[in-house]
């Protein structure tokens, strides 16, 4: 064969969000590309490897003629969601025949939302995969002032080890107070149970506990005509922590389907954006100006900043000539004004004063962050956090310190922004809060002011120090802590 001979190599995952490389015998990069992969090699032996979510797949081929593989039968996906084995998400663990049902409860005040709609005279049947019936499933929630949030929690009974039991759920109103709750542990010849709720549209809380013990706090927000689905699945085994619970949120204005076809690429964009991977493509982007998914529009908004990140640090190191001369970059470019034009849409389905919708919005062009209300409550996605507690360095009373209190005791769980609750007096809240003063103070040894914690008034340090502006940034954005409450505990105030 002649060495100037070039094959067409061609390969395919069936989804925008999956990654594709093909490296060559000497381990070095190819090509790479973000859905579909066309390429020109010349004969030889290489290395094809797809991801797409949490799964990965490798194959050696031997190319001595065009090629074309399709690899979307090799990347299945894992998922809390019990979606229909006609998608290409394997649910770990359906709920079992038997089923758990899922009854409409009133929901009793909702904070800020006001009171909760009434409760459904029906139990709905079990949520059991694709068994769950579509006339049932497909039914509508639109209505003026309606909406509803799905909880539904099982345990992974794939696993080869003893299943664990669920983990407890729960919805509660802002303030802590109990709307409505599932306790799997009551049930343990069951792998699950699902519960709907009747709500006001706003914010609200749901608290998980796992068979540790362990507690886990998020928030979630009902809308008008939309039910929100919350899927909890906890991983088997002696060492199962609230760390190896796995989550995930989805909207929909129908009951839940198992079988939508849009649910891999929702989960898809969900796991890509808890990696923080550079996968905003043409064609996702495309999707996203499109479609009326608010979490796909969600996790796609974050996953186009990522991208735009990693452009300007590629810009960066090549300028500093920090770059491989081998190095190919994922097909993935920025676009502001259709940016802007995602973000308006999904301002328009949940409104403009949804954190998460709020956090985005900081990044819109022109965008004065000053303009922008405060928000009343934590937004759903960590980066949503991040863009916040940034933004508040420019506008302290974007971020509320009694919104901030609520999620001091971040947990690194994303994509989702999940914290343990407040009210525990545990050790890691005396420790973090010692290691807040201890940073402020290595800024800025001299001693101004006593710093205080709480109400009560109890010493958190011997001293609080007077930081510049670029010092208080700083500190705000490395502990994720507002600027209202950094301004606060500098100049020796209480919080």
């Amino acid at each position: 064969m002649s060495p100037s001979r070039e094959l067409q190599l061609s390969v395919t995952a069936r989804s925008p969000l999956a990654e594709i490389f093909v490296i060559d015998d000497q381990f070095a990069l190819v090509d790479r590309s973000i859905g579909d992969l066309d390429c020109r090699v010349s004969p030889g032996v290489y290395k094809v490897k797809a991801k797409l979510a949490d799964a990965t797949y490798e194959r050696l081929i031997l190319l001595d003629e065009d090629t074309s593989l399709d690899l979307s039968g090799e990347l299945v996906m894992g998922s809390a969601v019990p979606i229909s084995p006609a998608g290409s998400i394997s649910p770990e663990g359906p709920i079992s025949p038997e089923g758990p049902t899922s009854p409409t409860v009133p929901a009793g005040p909702a904070g800020s939302a006001g009171s909760a709609g009434s409760a459904g005279s029906a139990p709905e049947p079990s949520l059991r995969g694709d068994e769950l019936p579509h006339e049932q499933s497909t039914r509508s929630i639109t209505g003026l002032d309606s909406a509803q949030i799905l909880l539904m929690t099982r345990a992974d009974t794939q696993s080869s080890e003893a299943p664990a039991l669920p983990a407890a759920i729960s919805l509660h109103q802002l303030d802590g107070t109990t709307i409505a709750a599932l306790d799997p542990a009551d049930e343990p010849d069951t792998g699950g149970r699902a519960q709907t709720i009747d709500v006001d549209p706003g914010a609200y809380l749901v608290r998980r506990r796992d068979r540790m013990g362990d507690v886990i706090e998020q928030s979630v927000y009902a809308v008008a005509g939309w039910q929100t689905q919350l899927f909890a699945i906890e991983a088997s085994g002696a060492d199962a922590t609230i760390g190896s619970s796995r989550v995930s949120v989805l909207m929909a204005q129908h009951r839940f389907t198992p079988n939508d076809p849009e649910l891999p690429l929702v989960e898809a964009a969900r796991t890509a954006l808890a990696d923080e991977r550079k996968v905003a493509s043409e064609a996702l982007v495309e999707l996203l100006e499109e479609t009326d998914n608010p979490m796909l529009g969600l996790f796609g908004a974050h996953l186009m900043l990522i991208s735009r990140d990693a452009q300007l640090t590629q810009r960066e190191d090549a300028g500093a000539g920090r770059l491989s001369e081998r190095a190919i970059a994922a097909p993935v470019e920025f676009d502001q004004s259709r940016f802007d034009l995602i973000v308006d849409r999904l301002a328009a389905v949940l409104g403009s004063e949804h954190p998460d919708i709020l956090a985005l919005s900081t990044q819109r062009s022109d965008q004065d962050v000053r303009a922008l209300q405060p928000i009343s409550a934590p937004p759903m996605l960590w980066r949503s956090w991040v863009l916040l507690i940034a933004a508040s360095n420019h506008a302290p009373e974007l971020v509320p310190i009694s919104v901030w209190q609520q999620t001091v005791h971040v947990l690194p769980l994303r994509p989702f922004f999940l914290w343990s609750p407040a009210d525990q007096d545990t050790e890691l809240t005396r420790t973090w809060a010692q290691d807040i003063a201890n940073s402020l103070s290595a800024r800025a040894p001299e001693p101004q002011a006593e710093v205080f914690w709480g109400d009560a008034g109890s010493q958190l340090a011997s001293s609080a120090p007077a930081l510049d502006e670029e010092a208080r940034r700083r500190v705000s954005e490395e502990l994720l802590m507002p600027r209202a409450a950094i301004d606060r505990l500098a100049d020796g105030d209480r919080l």
